[in-house]
């Protein structure tokens, strides 16, 4: 018996919709792949053109302030050559007052761009510390213009020598201020950043002896030869500190001296001890941070007086005070060491 051929049943085709499925997964797959290439691509690219602007932002910046230091530093210099000039017997106190009106309104010029230059973000701390090193320039420089003529005068000098004193200590705080702070945050953000900038200048604006010029007795001597004054007689001119007494208890300056509270005034004994006859003397004394003035219409070659000074303020009893006297110079004095003297007080109960 012939069994007849079954009919052959049709072949599976291999994969059919599951590989389908498949290729579409894999196709899809390869898309957002290439997408997410694409896209990290566009990140990079992004992020680079940002860290390049960020570069030259912070390059910019510290061009800028590279360029405004250096002209301060300048305006240092010229300002202290002014004051260390030796050509005072053409000029006057107002002239000395319009010189160092012209350092201030450089210094004024300085913090204006200062104030308006673009600042990254991270150099916030910094431009800090600039724009307060620059004011703090800008108004010592006033203060100086404001007190000079005053301070050049035969009379009346004390409070407008210590309004320079003070001046010359907010001078010397705005080296501090740039030299430790401004300065070395530049430089640390441009360290963390990886950035090559412009080298920043010194910056200072006082010279290498400072600490000079915050003596009361040296300013005097600048500002007299600044301004012209001279003696105007011949011989050898210079005075003197010899004693100062509160109550009635001389003051030691290599201890502390205890003297009563109720006292009223201060005295203090002072020589001429140049061979010329001196006129105008005066004397500034600071108790515990305020400041007075004595004077002697004149003393004659090689004879002494002594300068009373109401103690209009006193300290609080009991505490440690610092009292510290200077004879002013007069025109042509050049040994000056003699001039003052430094005391620790005590004003007992």
């Amino acid at each position: 018996m012939v069994v007849a051929d079954e009919p052959e049943r049709p072949r599976r085709r291999v994969g059919g919709p599951q590989r389908r499925r498949q290729q579409f997964l894999v196709r899809r797959l390869i898309g957002v792949g290439v997408g997410l290439a694409f896209l990290i691509l566009i990140v990079i690219g992004i992020r680079g053109c940002l860290e390049a602007r960020s570069d030259r932002a912070l390059r910019s910046y510290t061009a800028d302030v590279a360029t405004i230091m250096q002209q301060s530093e300048q305006s240092g210099k010229d300002f202290f050559n002014l004051l260390n000039s030796s050509t005072g017997s053409s000029s006057s106190s107002l002239d000395a007052q319009q010189e160092v009106l012209r350092q201030r309104d450089t210094s004024q010029t300085l913090l204006d761009r200062a104030e308006s230059t673009s600042t990254p973000g991270q150099m916030h701390d910094a431009q800090n510390a600039v724009v307060q090193t620059l004011t703090l320039r800008r108004d010592a420089l006033s203060s100086i213009a404001q007190n000079v003529t005053q301070a050049t005068a035969r009379t009346q000098t004390g409070n407008a020598i210590s309004a320079i004193t003070n001046a010359m200590g907010s001078l010397y705080a705005s080296d501090v201020l740039w030299t430790q702070i401004g300065k070395p945050e530049i430089e640390n953000v441009l360290n963390d950043e990886g950035v090559d900038a412009t080298p920043l200048p010194g910056g200072k604006f006082m010279p290498a002896n400072a600490t000079d010029y915050l003596n009361q007795t040296t300013l005097i001597t600048k500002l007299n030869a600044l301004t012209g004054q001279t003696a105007t007689t011949g011989g050898t001119h210079g005075l003197q500190l010899d004693s100062t007494t509160i109550g009635s208890t001389q003051l030691n300056p290599d201890s502390t001296t205890t003297v009563p509270a109720d006292s009223q005034e201060i005295d203090i004994g002072v020589t001429n001890s140049g061979d010329a006859d001196e006129t105008g003397i005066s004397v500034n004394v600071t108790v515990g941070g305020s400041t007075l003035t004595g004077q002697l219409p004149a003393l004659s070659a090689g004879e002494s007086g002594t300068v009373k000074i109401p103690l209009t303020s006193k300290p609080t009893p009991g505490t440690d005070t610092t009292v510290q006297v200077v004879v002013n110079p007069v025109p042509g004095e050049q040994l000056t060491d003699n001039n003052q003297a430094t005391y620790t007080v005590v004003f007992g109960p």
